[in-house]
């Protein structure tokens, strides 16, 4: 009978632990939903509830939490399975061999700093606030430890919406591998993460964790992520049109889960096909792959430190306008660089990173132990014309070490081909704390002048046909003074016939008359100014120079052709007489013979000799010279040595007691002699050169030419024949 009633007993409470085994899915599911707001602050719903008994297994399937509205849905999935080993719990240790998880849907949504779980954070933060400063906590209380094993999301899909930017970002079937999870009170803790991009790629990571100080240590694994949908977040930072490219990274992060904010970053990456385009959706860069090392990144005290930064093959497009450039436009240089608000020096070490800047200081710290550029183009064009300017620079290799914001001084050494054949070797220094003072040291050789042919033509009207240059500068910028000094040789330069310009300046007769008797023009052209004032730019310094330099080479020619036949730049310059004086003197035939030489050394040198004479002045020297001769005929005396009785003479003669000798002179000389003698006078200059000229160079061009006499430059002037050189064949105005 016992036997019996123990059977039975035992019977019932298998029927009863078997029916609440198979009603515990229903009565949980139904508690759960009924419950969602108090378990979890936000509405649930769920499909079934299976539990495998035998292998510790449970299934979630069709779950829900809808968003604060209730209405929509915020996280949902497919099914959920978990097997567990219960036996652990005995031993404070929670572990679960399996976590499966499929068809995940979560949906992510900020407006401005306010996102959608915001009240999911406020609740779980209030219900694990349960201190109770009455009551002491128990200390044998043992540690918890939890094991995920076998952590797998199938299937997933997580969008993140920006109401602000108005873009939405979304993964589909997102699959997650996560190998292992553990957490140890007692001892550091470790967890591993991959889950697979749409094209391909995927994310990996490892993370420790001590449990006590909360600093971690975490090693990022990214393969192939696409920087297409991070385009609008690079807006707060430049305008670009667009925005490719795939990154590959293997980073270290360091810090404490408290301090979320003050993470270092450290580790290689390498960008590949990083494109972007200006605002205009023109190419602006492209690099096939860029590679560098992070030595340390601290987002929080604006530390940014590289070991290595190289861009291999890249290719750059620069468009100039009328009031700014693309680069400009892409970039606020002043947004990253603004100006210091006093003189205070960082102090640090100029030839390492470690320990050189306070990481309690909010002052922006870069730095590169190596950066290069290697194998770079770039596109030039110039839409400030009317037919735009294009040119490429190619071969560009850079190498610099040792660049930091705290440094002295900073030097970049750089070369490129110019239009795929002139040279360019450049070195570069700036001061990191203020870039615009700076020194610019570089040599151009093989330089092909034609490929300035727009700008010539545009501004000046002289077409470019061709010709050589090589051009040395050595250039300072130092609180906003310029002081540049350039050496610049051109060989076998030759332009056209002008035609237009914005500006009407000699280009073609100075460039003649700078070339030497082997046709090189050698110049050295210092240019200053001031660049604090805001109506002066380098552009305007640079062309005032020329422009200037233009305007006196051509307004002073005898000052370069003297160069030529190495001699007096005077002596080139005029040949002069006194009033009364005819006679062609031995320096006179010198200086003919001079301009002789100057013609035959100069090709294509045209040589004037325009008579200039104040004729009036002259025929009142001819009246005195011929009442002086009066006057020494009836008294026998010299008019010039005994001037008193030369005035008492002449008063006599005019019948007049005041008289100036000139217009006394001209009152008693009759004036057809006065007139005839003075062209005599005209006539015997210009024929003793003419003359001479016949005689001595038989195939000369040189000519005398005689102005209208109403000519301004005869006023005050005494005889001379002023040289006046040209090109032959060209007019004024196409010099």
């Amino acid at each position: 009978m016992l036997k019996k009633t123990l059977l039975i007993g035992i019977v019932s409470i298998l029927v009863i632990l078997l029916l609440a085994m198979l009603l515990a899915p229903r009565i949980a599911k139904r508690y759960i939903i009924n419950h969602s707001q108090e378990l979890v602050g936000r509405q649930i719903d769920l499909g079934k509830i299976k539990i495998n008994y035998f292998t510790a297994t449970i299934r979630l399937i069709d779950f829900k939490m809808f968003e604060a509205n209730e209405k929509e849905v915020f996280v949902s999935f497919d099914t959920l399975r978990i097997n567990a080993e219960p036996l652990h719990l005995f031993k404070d240790e929670l572990v679960v061999e399996e976590f499966y998880l499929k068809g995940l849907q979560a949906r992510i949504i900020q407006n401005d700093s306010i996102f959608n779980f915001d009240d999911l954070v406020t609740f779980f933060e209030a219900a694990g606030d349960t201190t109770n400063h009455e009551t002491e906590v128990d200390s044998t209380v043992s540690d918890f430890k939890f094991e995920f094993s076998n952590i797998a999301i199938r299937e997933a899909i997580f969008t993140y919406q920006d109401i602000p930017l108005e873009k939405t970002l979304s993964t589909k079937n997102l699959n997650l591998e996560v190998p292992f999870i553990s957490w140890d009170q007692q001892h550091s803790s470790e967890a591993g993460l991959k889950f697979y991009f749409e094209n391909g790629g995927f994310f990996q990571s490892k993370i420790e964790v001590d449990p006590k100080s909360k600093n971690f240590n975490a090693q990022i694994n990214i393969n192939r992520l696409e920087l297409q949908p991070f385009y609008e977040y690079t807006l707060d930072y430049a305008n670009l049109g667009s925005l490719e490219g795939s990154l590959n990274t293997n980073l270290v992060l360091t810090g404490n889960i408290d301090y979320p904010e003050e993470i270092l970053v450290s580790g290689p990456f390498d960008l590949y096909n990083f494109k972007t385009t200006d605002q205009r959706q023109l190419p602006f860069i492209s690099v096939p792959r860029i590679h560098g090392r992070l030595k340390k990144i601290d987002y929080a005290h604006e530390y940014y430190a590289f070991d290595t930064l190289a861009l291999y093959d890249p290719h750059f497009y620069v468009e100039i306008y009328d009031s700014t450039i693309n680069v400009y436009e892409a970039t606020d240089y002043y947004a990253y660089f603004p100006p210091e608000e006093d003189d205070d020096e960082i102090e640090g070490s100029d030839n390492t990173l470690a320990g050189s800047v306070d990481s309690t200081t909010s002052v922006l710290y870069y730095g590169f132990d190596h950066l290069e550029i290697n194998n770079g183009t770039m596109d030039l064009v110039d839409k400030t014309t009317p037919d735009p300017f294009q040119y490429n620079l190619s071969n560009i290799e850079l190498n610099a070490d040792s660049i930091f914001s705290n440094a002295d001084w900073v030097t970049l050494y750089a070369d490129m081909l110019l239009n795929k054949r002139g040279k360019l070797a450049s070195e570069i220094g700036f001061f990191p704390e203020d870039p615009m003072d700076l020194s610019l040291n570089y040599v151009i050789t093989d330089f092909l002048l034609s490929d300035l042919n727009i700008y010539s033509r545009h501004y000046m009207g002289f077409p470019i046909l061709y010709g050589d240059m090589y051009y040395k500068s050595n250039t300072q910028i130092l609180k906003g003074q310029l002081t540049s000094d350039n050496k610049l040789v051109i060989t076998n330069a030759e332009i056209g016939d002008k035609r237009g310009g914005l500006y009407n300046l000699p280009l073609k007769f100075a460039l003649f008359l700078l070339k030497d008797r082997d046709g090189v023009i050698d110049l050295d052209i210092p240019v200053r100014g001031d660049l604090n004032d805001p109506k002066v730019s380098i552009g305007k310094i640079v062309w005032q120079t020329f422009k200037n330099l233009i305007i006196k080479v051509a307004a002073a020619p005898f000052d370069f052709l003297a160069s030529v036949i190495s001699v007096d730049p005077k002596d080139i310059k005029s040949i002069e007489y006194a009033y009364l004086d005819t006679a062609f003197t031995e320096q006179r035939k010198r200086q003919v013979d001079l301009l002789l030489e100057l013609e035959q050394k100069k090709q294509d040198l045209e040589i004037e000799l325009v008579y200039f004479n104040d004729v009036d002045k002259e025929k009142r020297q001819i009246a005195v010279y011929e009442a002086g001769k009066m006057f020494s005929a009836e008294t026998g005396k010299d008019y010039r040595s005994d001037e008193p009785d030369f005035i008492e003479f002449l008063k006599l003669k005019t019948e007049t007691d005041s008289i100036d000798i000139g217009d006394a002179a001209l009152e008693i000389i009759p004036a057809s002699i006065v007139d005839s003698l003075s062209a005599q006078f005209r006539q015997f200059r210009r024929n003793s050169i003419e003359n001479y000229l016949d005689r001595v160079g038989d195939s000369t061009e040189i000519k005398v030419f005689i102005p209208d006499p109403k000519s301004p430059k005869n006023l005050g002037s005494e005889p001379k024949f002023e040289v006046k050189y040209s090109i032959k064949g060209t007019s004024p105005d196409e010099e």
